[in-house]
């Protein structure tokens, strides 16, 4: 069997395909391995254990998902980044559809926390929470969802629609983005089924990951709010009249 002395761009493709998946298991297993619990256990109290668990957690996913494949991909296939649609510009002309799909998102959270209140999409395993705590908490999953949709929704889902075409391009993201969600139960594994397509059909319309960015860090951030808010075991607490 003789092999292809020049990649075509289909070739190319199925690279980064390949890539993605290795940067995110080894972002996984990685932020999931049992020397860093172990080594933060050595380091701190416990409620400090789980605030820079989630903090290294973020910061790795956002350097193995963000950071090291926008290197490889600036210096091996396009340097330009301005097709990922990332301006002021861009968020301006989307600035109603953004409001939208927040008003949406927040809406279909509320009405699934308060059908099912002891449910908590918490990373921080704690009870009670301050205004502080919150918005660290809220950081974290905007530093990491940078790094993600960055890779999910900007290189992989680009790259496929420029060699695939448009609907292929979204049937490979979306099968990835749900594939890697199973390991948290088939709900979210469903459910990332839905809001990927959506993520996908909105970045390639419009032509910016702004969307699903916004779209995933709404999501994360303001499950997380009505898990508190919503939890009779969980509160939000003001730390002056502690």
């Amino acid at each position: 069997m003789q092999l292809p002395m020049e990649s075509s761009p289909a070739d190319t493709t199925a690279a980064i395909i390949i890539l993605c998946l290795l940067f995110f298991y080894a972002y996984y297993y990685l932020a999931h391995a049992d020397f860093l619990k172990n080594f933060i256990a050595k380091k701190s109290s416990q409620q400090q254990q789980k605030l820079l668990l989630f903090s290294v957690r973020k910061i790795t996913g956002f350097i193995f998902l963000g950071v090291l494949p926008g290197v490889l991909y600036y210096v091996f296939v396009n340097p330009e980044f301005l097709q990922f649609g990332i301006s002021v510009k861009a968020m301006k002309e989307n600035i109603s559809l953004l409001l939208i799909l927040f008003v949406i998102i927040v809406t279909i959270l509320f009405v699934v926390q308060s059908a099912n209140p002891e449910r908590s999409s918490l990373q921080i395993d704690l009870k009670e929470w301050s205004l502080s705590l919150f918005l660290l908490n809220s950081l974290g999953w905007i530093i990491y969802l940078a790094g993600y949709e960055f890779l999910f929704r900007g290189i992989l889902l680009f790259e496929c629609n420029q060699s695939f075409g448009f609907w292929p391009a979204i049937a490979i993201n979306v099968a990835i983005y749900s594939a890697i969600h199973m390991v948290n139960g088939k709900d979210q594994a469903i459910g990332a089924l839905i809001f990927g397509t959506l993520a996908c059909y909105f970045t390639l319309t419009r032509g910016t990951i702004l969307i699903p960015f916004f779209m995933h860090v709404s999501l994360s951030v303001m499950s997380d709010f009505f898990s508190i808010k919503l939890n009779r075991n969980l509160c939000f607490v003001n730390r002056k009249n502690k």
